[in-house]
């Protein structure tokens, strides 16, 4: 049986040298992991994932980005920033009817004129705001030609499998 001694210096020993760890994380494609959110002061669950969007985006590097369903923006900012702060020669597309579902509630026109007022001076030069159904934005897109898809409408199996299967034949290998 090993004692708590033992066990103590076994433990330390065990440890990453902190050198090394420290090294790791400074690691420059690390860097989208520790910007600030874009958006803020708006309603979302989005915040907690704004640096993996961040990082996604940067590792990825799309030609071209469509996220399906955008409500406030931060996850769509998120991804506009990254594109801005990467330097990336990315086309972006936000899919939504800005009225809202089930799930978000309904809602009227402030919701997308507070994103239009907040995204189009940052990100109007390679960024465009669809309003309309997933379904109608589909004739817009070629099949094979999004390299990054965001589906984040209606949250039920059902809806999320549609979205998939009928935005599927669009995403690039």
């Amino acid at each position: 049986m090993i004692d708590r001694t033992q066990a103590l210096d076994h433990s330390l020993t065990t440890l990453p040298d902190p050198a090394a760890a420290l090294a790791r994380l400074q690691d420059p494609a690390l860097d989208p992991l520790f910007l600030r959110p874009a958006r803020t002061g708006v309603e979302s669950a989005w915040y907690g994932h704004v640096p993996f969007a961040q990082w996604l985006v940067a590792a990825t590097r799309p030609r071209l980005l469509v996220e399906l369903g955008t409500h406030n923006g931060v996850s769509y900012a998120a991804f506009c920033g990254a594109v801005v702060q990467a330097g990336l020669d990315t086309r972006c597309y936000a899919v939504d009817t800005w009225r809202g579902d089930d799930h978000a509630g309904q809602y009227g026109d402030e919701i997308y004129l507070d994103l239009c007022a907040f995204h189009d001076p940052l990100y109007g030069a390679f960024s465009t705001l669809l309003r309309c159904t997933f379904q109608e934005a589909l004739p817009h897109f070629a099949d094979g030609s999004i390299d990054l898809l965001h589906i984040d409408g209606l949250h039920t199996y059902e809806a999320v499998r549609e979205d998939f299967l009928s935005w599927q034949p669009k995403l690039s290998r």
